[in-house]
């Protein structure tokens, strides 16, 4: 497991769901699955890393905001 898979998985642990995940990166929710997957991986990892980092360090999961907005990564 890579360092992406592993922080998606801690974050699914304390109840996170892709799609909220992926609507906090403001990425697509494939996206976020095929990096859990380990199919394909952020470019560059670094700002993912950190971005990911920032969610596991919330209380709270925000509700869901899906818009039709481009993504982010």
């Amino acid at each position: 497991m890579n360092e992406v898979q592993v922080r998606i998985a801690e974050l699914e642990d304390k109840g996170w769901t892709l799609a909220s995940i992926a609507d906090e990166l403001e990425a697509h929710r494939n996206t976020v699955g095929m990096w859990k997957a380990g199919t394909r991986y952020p470019r560059p990892e670094k700002p993912v890393l950190h971005a990911l980092d920032h969610l596991l360090s919330k209380k709270r999961i925000p509700k869901k905001k899906r818009y039709g907005k481009g993504s982010r990564f």
